[in-house]
């Protein structure tokens, strides 16, 4: 994977495919690896560009980086104009839905569209176990005993049916996961406890597609309606028998869906 200087820390990232750029943005202690199954389709069509956000995986966290929406929102700013790209569209999964929002609002002329799988716009969309009042310093405690058994439980424990994931993609998500610095979980897991998208959401320009599993333990089902009921014209699509992350339980509907999206047939 090629490495981008940014502040200086090293920011690891894919980049494949020519065309139309594609920012990919995973979700909570993700990585750039959880797209590996959406990649090779879509760069055969877009420039497909999924980092690994700072302080996960293999990245490294740029000095006086801050682990909100506004600090990654900057981050996706400047990733762009180091990679010399006008205008981008954006797929975020989850957190990197929050991002992705975050980002589409202060930047709206660098967003051509923008689609949300499995995102919450608000704290009160969450589990229960992200809105406690201390959360991020649980996740800070428990860091020591942070590893490959836990990232590997956390990943299955979010998916409907987690024997049909495939090993080796499992086995590298699980990898990647395992590397994630205590700072950023306990940052994003701050972030996501105050979440409250209210004036992004009301700011947004871009085209919207919002797509949610119909079992989603982790983001109430409802949110996608309530989302779309906020975002004027967005598209909605309900995935059955999915959890929350669509973007590996089901990648090729997924694949189909932002494609069609990114032509504006949905």
């Amino acid at each position: 994977m090629p490495f981008l200087s940014m502040g200086g820390a090293r920011i690891s990232y894919s980049d494949h495919g020519r065309g139309e750029a594609v920012f990919l943005v995973h979700g909570w202690i993700g990585s750039g690896a959880l797209w590996s199954l959406m990649t090779p389709w879509l760069s055969e069509r877009f420039r497909v560009v999924a980092p690994d956000l700072p302080g996960h995986a293999d990245s490294d966290i740029p000095e006086g980086f801050a682990f909100t929406l506004e600090g990654f929102s900057a981050f996706l700013e400047d990733m762009r104009q180091e990679l010399g790209l006008e205008r981008v569209s954006l797929v975020g999964h989850s957190m990197g839905g929050c991002i992705c929002v975050h980002y589409a609002a202060s930047h709206p002329d660098a967003v051509e569209r923008l689609a949300l799988i499995s995102t919450p716009g608000s704290a009160g969309a969450l589990g229960w176990q992200a809105r406690l009042p201390f959360a991020h310093r649980l996740a800070g405690l428990a860091y020591p005993l942070w590893g490959p058994r836990m990232a590997a439980s956390l990943i299955k424990s979010s998916v409907r049916h987690p024997d049909k994931l495939p090993p080796d993609f499992l086995e590298g998500a699980v990898m990647q996961a395992s590397l994630l610095r205590r700072e950023a979980l306990v940052g994003t897991t701050r972030m996501l406890g105050k979440l409250d998208l209210g004036p992004e959401l009301a700011a947004i320009k871009a085209p919207v597609l919002i797509v949610q599993g119909d079992h989603d333990p982790s983001v109430k089902p409802s949110e996608s309606e309530r989302l779309g009921g906020v975002l004027d014209g967005a598209r909605l699509h309900a995935i059955p028998d999915c959890g929350h992350c669509p973007n590996y339980e089901y990648p090729h509907l997924v694949v189909g869906l932002v494609e069609d999206f990114m032509r504006g047939v949905v």
